[in-house]
């Protein structure tokens, strides 16, 4: 199904329907993946950079890009998200050109991203705790409007510095060492739209992506509870969306205004339920910021407000909400 949205001065009902879907856009979250999807505040895609090279012969290592983040984070549970700090890279390995058509572009692509979640209570208010990595093999289809890909991904979730306490004002003498390790491994299917045009200075992008899980695992010591295992974990579902109101003229060097925000439903099996878990739980995460283009990539200064079900930060499954100030770099082929 494809929509196509057309404004013209002569047409009222249209420019209505428009600033209706745009203050949709800036209000409501869409939905996306949880605490252990690292990229979940990183949309990659080869072939989002229109600068970038896409020649009619097959090419090796094409294109590759980056992006980072760091924010400080308030008033969530035991105060887990005091910091947090992401990393992604994509590496196109080799892409092609169609041979039926003119805007049929294929590519073979490795993701990989790293994040680190601190708490507050050390000498430097800089305790990290947990660390996430994702890796990802995909094959990317561009066509006329969007991009679909498909891969595997691999997920897990680590603890750091367990044998201490969590907080350096706890005596070491006596402390039970804790651990929570998450595990996540599956295919994906993803899709990811062109630009599009709202009115001159507003543009949109919406993706979605459906994750299943062949391996699942959730390990927690001391064990307290199976309550919400993420080893019953099956898969997850995602829609997300991106505003960007352009605040200058200029084509280079521009300022903006952008809403990015999701809501992730994480699917369970029905064992869950031996536990008392439920089989759908809920993320969400709603940000607001500034944006600034340069030559080669974007600088984002952000407000965001996230909400986990799990943060996978204890033995025991904590729900945490956190408001979030941060900055971030991003290359072109980051949404």
């Amino acid at each position: 199904m494809e929509f196509v949205f057309l404004i013209t001065n002569s047409n009222q009902t249209n420019v209505m329907k428009k600033n209706f879907l745009l203050l949709c856009f800036l209000l409501i979250p869409f939905f996306a993946f949880s605490q252990a999807h690292v990229m979940r505040n990183f949309q990659p895609s080869p072939f989002l950079d229109t600068t970038g090279t896409h020649s009619t012969e097959r090419q090796y290592l094409a294109v590759t890009n980056f992006s980072g983040h760091m924010s400080r984070g308030f008033s969530s549970t035991e105060s887990s998200q005091g910091w947090n700090a992401q990393v992604c890279g994509i590496v196109d390995m080799v892409r092609w050109k169609s041979k039926k058509n003119d805007i049929g572009f294929h590519s073979i692509a490795f993701m990989s991203s790293i994040e680190v979640n601190a708490n507050i209570y050390n000498n430097i208010a800089f305790n990290p705790r947990g660390i996430i990595l994702q890796e990802s093999f995909a094959y990317f289809n561009k066509k006329k409007g969007f991009t679909w890909n498909i891969g595997f991904t691999h997920k897990s979730r680590h603890e750091i510095d367990s044998d201490s306490p969590p907080n350096d004002t706890t005596s070491r003498i006596g402390y039970q060492p804790t651990s929570r390790v998450a595990i996540l491994n599956g295919f994906h299917l993803e899709a990811v739209s062109d630009k599009i045009s709202l009115s001159p200075k507003v543009t949109t992008n919406i993706w979605g992506r459906a994750e299943y899980y062949t391996i699942s695992e959730d390990s927690r010591f001391p064990y307290f509870t199976e309550k919400q295992s993420w080893d019953y974990m099956s898969g997850m579902v995602l829609l997300g969306g991106r505003v960007d109101i352009k605040l200058s003229k200029k084509e280079k060097n521009v300022w903006g205004f952008y809403n990015r925000s999701w809501v992730n439903t994480a699917i369970f099996s029905k064992k869950v339920k031996e536990e008392g878990g439920e089989i759908f739980k809920f993320n969400y995460r709603i940000e607001s910021g500034f944006s600034f283009k340069g030559i080669k990539g974007k600088g984002e200064f952000f407000v965001a407000r996230e909400h986990f079900f799990d943060d996978l930060s204890s033995p025991r499954p904590i729900s945490s909400s956190v408001w979030l100030v941060g900055i971030r770099g991003r290359g072109f082929l980051f949404l």
